[in-house]
């Protein structure tokens, strides 16, 4: 078996060490980004579903509004028939229900 140039064997355990470290830190790096990654994936689903849900929201307090402004208008009709029954000296007639 030929022998080691003088020298090596005394660098050769050092740089496999050195050598083996960099391999764990790139390993490590690796996982590093790799959560990283799946972290900025799953923040970014997050904030698409709370804007749908804010969406759906929104729509939904439009529609309650909606209602809302035509039974108040139904109701001033209704009060305005009463006022003008009152106030023409006529019988009141009860409200629809």
């Amino acid at each position: 078996m030929p022998t080691l140039p003088p020298g090596l064997t005394e660098w050769l355990p050092t740089g496999a060490v050195i050598g083996f470290g960099m391999f764990l830190f790139g390993v490590v790096r690796a996982d590093l980004k790799a959560m990283e990654n799946r972290l900025r994936e799953d923040m970014k689903a997050s904030e698409a579903r709370w804007r749908e849900e804010l969406k759906a929201m929104d729509a939904r307090h439009r529609e309650d509004m909606k209602a809302l402004r035509e039974d108040n208008k139904a109701l001033n009709e209704k009060l305005d028939r009463l006022l003008e029954a009152r106030f023409s000296n006529q019988p009141v007639v009860a409200p629809d229900r």
